[in-house]
């Protein structure tokens, strides 16, 4: 009978005598179903290079493995990094990097090959790498990421939903954002506090909206938004956009990004 992903991952666990890092965020993913959502939204063909953020311990890789051309798994974890070599020592299209995600630069990684890049996030950093994967100088085809469930809802939300935010605006400004199935928390190993999410991200190839100082816009939508009850006149009131052509006296979330754009350029 063949072991399941569960049970694959705690006998490896159990080998090597090593505890899940609560400080690392680390959960295992042992739901094959849910891999095999993954492996779909990303659209894997033989043609393909992915870089994998955080190898863990082997298991998801070497599914994802079989079906590219070539894998590079970062892990910044040393003992993880050694069992996934261990795990993965037959396969000869994974290359490993023993380094902080946060400390990499991807076109580097990719030597200005397409790429896709596949992780299940640490929860407590995932903003961070999102914004490394959306703001790279080369940015990968699609990234297929496993998120918080709230943080995914957020980055895919609309104007005018209590989850639209800054946040939301600067994923949406550099990709196109689809919440692509939900995760419950029986599908890790072991089982973290809140849900999760697959969120595909498929960068713009060209600047989608029209925007003079991307630094402008950013401090005008983080300004508007830090006090998003109130109309926009008055937390915005220090950019002087009295001729913006946009409504002042909205609040926030029922700007689009367009809008934002509109009222960073003064058009």
């Amino acid at each position: 009978m063949t072991p399941t992903l569960a049970q694959i991952t705690k006998e490896l666990l159990k080998s090597y005598n090593r505890f899940p890092r609560k400080r690392l965020g680390q959960h295992f993913l042992v739901d094959p179903g849910v891999l095999k959502r993954i492996i779909n939204a990303a659209q894997l063909t033989k043609d393909d290079l992915v870089i994998e953020i955080g190898s863990g311990l082997g298991v998801v890789t070497s599914e994802l493995a079989k079906h590219v051309y070539h894998l590079i798994a970062i892990e910044v974890d040393n003992e993880l990094l050694q069992i996934s070599k261990d795990v993965l020592s037959s396969f000869s299209n994974i290359t490993f990097v023993p380094k902080d995600i946060l400390k990499v630069t991807l076109s580097e990684l990719s030597l200005g090959r397409p790429y896709k890049v596949i992780s299940n996030l640490p929860y407590y950093i995932s903003a961070p790498i999102i914004e490394k994967i959306l703001t790279a100088a080369d940015k990968p085809e699609l990234a297929v990421l496993m998120l918080q469930k709230e943080v995914a809802e957020r980055m895919a939300a609309s104007p005018g939903s209590k989850k639209y935010g800054s946040f939301s605006i600067f994923v949406q400004y550099y990709a196109e954002v689809a919440l692509n199935s939900l995760v419950s928390k029986s599908s890790f190993h072991p089982w973290p506090e809140v849900g999760s999410a697959v969120v595909v991200l498929r960068p713009h190839k060209t600047p989608k909206y029209k925007v003079k100082d991307e630094k402008l816009f950013f401090d005008i939508v983080h300004a508007a938004f830090q006090q998003r009850r109130k109309k926009i006149r008055n937390p915005l009131a220090k950019f002087k956009l009295e001729d913006c052509g946009i409504d002042l006296n909205k609040r926030p979330e029922e700007l689009s990004i367009a809008d934002f754009a509109q009222l960073a350029s003064g058009d």
